[in-house]
């Protein structure tokens, strides 16, 4: 019963805390000079945001309820065309906005200052949106004996609170629907094997139950469905609906496939994707979870990086039937390198995607085939001297993407958008 006990006098402490966002920012009218929060960072450090009160976002009145903060974003969430999520963390509180309109104006939807966090959210690990309502952002256990949920159905105006009663590091978190999510946790057991534990949530994620978990694990067994196995680390989780689902794991250095039929509780390996022979001269692999562009989830794709040295140069595996079988794309792109040798591609259907190496943009209609330039954009080439490492880039229509750029040296970032394909760009 002790860690019922625990979980009870957790929750009361955080509900609290939780009863209201942060209101720690100094608002300054939008009509004066822009003016830095004073809970955030320097003024030539932070992106000046337009940020208006949610219970005056419908007010007739063009400026009413409107301020202007600085702050420094570390990650964003493209949701729609027009709808985005961006954060950052400040002296490890989270600051987390959302925009309706382009970037124009944001509201303030941050947990409260309370709930510290000790490294900034991952999307698709600590933090998860199925679209501006409902989102999850996980507090890792790092100095906690449980992992704390937090969850809103409101777009961020309240945020509700479940516990976990563990304290393994968080893997993968997705969901399918506004009430099913599933999240994994995983604890290095040796080099190169860590336990693996698979939670599911059918309400929202108020109550999270285990489905699985790897130590009850038979290597013997190993050909039929069963827990996923020791061997290999946790990269990415995506589920196609309620019983279907993918987990990718890098055994041995090499990305390897995992199949559910049943929800997530037995696992089974494939279908075979990875050639190492297309491959061969790679020392390392990057990959993830297959990711689906239609709302049927049967077309989608998993980008698969080859390191050599400090370069790494992405190619691509792309599914018609939801996964059951693969197609190998080669790309033709160069290699990046340095500070940017991770970023990897972007892709909005099976066919239309763009690709950065170096300071030029590339763009594809025909599944990587072929990327022709976007043309020579001066101001994209300024920043990406003054902020030389891109965070992400990625595109939510054909003519809409967002790319975060930063100078880590200088603890600075800037969050730019097109709204012409890439050919010019304008920071937000």
């Amino acid at each position: 019963m002790k860690w019922y006990n625990q979980l009870v006098v957790i929750t009361l402490i955080f509900s609290v805390f939780l009863s209201a966002c942060s209101s720690s920012e100094e608002q300054t009218p939008v009509t004066a000079p822009a003016m830095t929060d004073t809970a955030d960072v320097t003024a030539d450090q932070g992106q000046t945001l337009t940020v208006v009160a949610p219970d005056t976002v419908k007010q007739s009145t063009k400026d009413s309820g409107k301020y202007q903060i600085q702050t420094k974003l570390t990650d964003f969430q493209l949701l729609s065309e027009t709808k985005g999520i961006a954060w950052g963390l400040t002296r490890n509180e989270l600051r987390l906005y959302v925009t309706e309109d382009n970037g124009q104006t944001w509201m303030n939807i941050s947990p409260s200052a309370n709930v510290q966090f000790p490294a900034n959210p991952r999307y698709g690990k600590d933090i998860y949106f199925t679209d501006p309502l409902h989102g999850w952002i996980i507090r890792d256990p790092a100095g906690m004996s449980e992992t704390i949920v937090l969850h809103t159905n409101d777009g961020g105006e309240t945020w509700d609170i479940a516990s976990i009663p563990q304290k393994n590091k968080i893997s993968a978190l997705t969901f399918d629907s506004p009430q099913r999510g599933w999240l994994m946790t995983s604890e290095d057991s040796t080099t190169g094997k860590e336990l693996k534990v698979l939670y599911r949530t059918d309400d929202g994620g108020s109550i999270w139950k285990v489905i699985m978990q790897n130590t009850e694990y038979n290597p013997d067994k190993s050909t039929v469905t069963s827990p996923l196995p020791h061997l290999g680390y946790t990269l990415g989780m995506t589920f196609v609906d309620p019983i279907h689902g993918y987990t990718m794991v890098q055994e041995l250095g090499e990305p390897k496939l995992y199949r559910t039929l049943d929800g997530g509780s037995k696992w089974m390996s494939g279908p075979a994707f990875f050639n190492r022979e297309k491959l061969k001269n790679c020392v390392s692999y990057a990959s993830d979870s297959p990711q689906f562009f239609d709302s049927a989830r049967k077309n989608g794709w998993i980008p698969l990086g080859c390191k050599i040295g400090d370069s790494m140069k992405y190619n691509a595996f792309f599914t018609k039937d939801s996964g059951l079988t693969w197609n190998f794309v080669n790309f033709g792109l160069g290699t990046n390198v340095g500070l940017n040798q991770n970023l990897r591609p972007t892709f909005i259907n099976e066919n239309e995607g763009w690709a950065l190496i170096g300071s030029a943009l590339y763009h594809t209609v025909d599944q990587g085939k072929t990327w022709p330039a976007v043309g020579d954009n001066q101001i994209l080439r300024e920043k990406l001297q003054e902020y030389p490492e891109v965070v992400k880039l990625q595109f939510s229509s054909a003519q809409v993407g967002w790319m975060l750029i930063e100078n880590n040296e200088q603890k600075s970032s800037r969050l730019l958008q097109t709204m012409d394909g890439g050919r010019t760009w304008s920071v937000l």
